[in-house]
């Protein structure tokens, strides 16, 4: 009769603690977004022509800037806000 494995286990290694890696195949290497300070005079389509190319692109800013832009019509400048990078 062996004792080598007998008791309570302690000789175990614990793994309760561990937690997984993430992984994807999703690019990493660039962010979804690049931050932006508004300015005094500035708007959301003001934002959007400047960065996006149009205008009409600011609901896109202020979906992405949504915990932070509660009214499109009331955004402050040093407020620092994200502009959603064009895709392609």
């Amino acid at each position: 009769m062996s004792t080598a494995n007998s008791g309570s286990g302690d000789d175990m290694p614990d793994f309760s603690n561990v937690q997984s890696g993430a992984s994807s195949t999703a690019k990493t290497d660039e962010p979804a977004y690049e931050t932006y300070t508004i300015q005094s005079g500035d708007s959301l389509s003001k934002i959007a022509k400047l960065k996006l190319g149009n205008a009409n692109d600011w609901p896109k800013i202020h979906e992405a800037n949504k915990d932070t832009i509660k009214d499109p019509n009331k955004i402050f400048p040093g407020q620092v806000i994200k502009i959603p990078l064009k895709k392609g």
